[in-house]
């Protein structure tokens, strides 16, 4: 189901809750987009992680759930990353949520470079402008961590 599908139901609830304009709508409203794509993506790696791992770990008296803190944790770490750099890159770039569930105080930066564009003019030099320091972060950090978003989408790719 798309995000945008959602948006009506949870202004709705929002606005019921006197939350709307507030930090916590648009908080969940991003974590509820992007839970199921960091779930899908964990899913991939602690299905590759040989389960005699954890059970060596067990063997070597580590609890249940010391075994998984201790053992899959660590070597999950860029399934990890890939769900954490998608989910910045997501929440980044989201604009509808912010469009309608932020005030003026608590806008995000898409919806402030939409602030540019007035019905009769555009000003350009100043959409640019502000698009450049909008999307410089997130190019720095996408290459930057271009090799754990590949391993994080060629993981579950192979069964072995």
């Amino acid at each position: 189901m798309p995000g945008i599908a959602l948006l009506v139901p949870w202004f709705y609830v929002f606005s019921r809750l006197g939350l709307v304009g507030d930090y916590t709508p648009l908080v969940l409203s991003h974590m509820f987009v992007s839970l199921p794509l960091i779930v899908y993506i964990m899913i991939a790696f602690f299905d590759q992680l040989p389960l005699e791992l954890e059970e060596q770990g067990l063997v070597d008296g580590l609890t249940p759930i010391g075994s998984f803190a201790r053992i899959a944790v660590p070597l999950s770490a860029p399934g990890m990353a890939t769900g954490a750099i998608l989910a910045i890159v997501f929440s980044w770039n989201n604009f509808m949520f912010s469009l309608v569930l932020a005030s003026n105080s608590t806008r995000t930066l898409p919806v402030s470079l939409f602030n540019f564009i007035a019905y009769a003019s555009v000003d350009w030099g100043g959409l640019m402008a502000a698009s450049f320091v909008v999307t410089a972060p997130i190019m720095v950090l996408a290459l930057l961590t271009q090799r754990y978003i590949v391993a994080g989408f060629t993981a579950g790719a192979m069964k072995g």
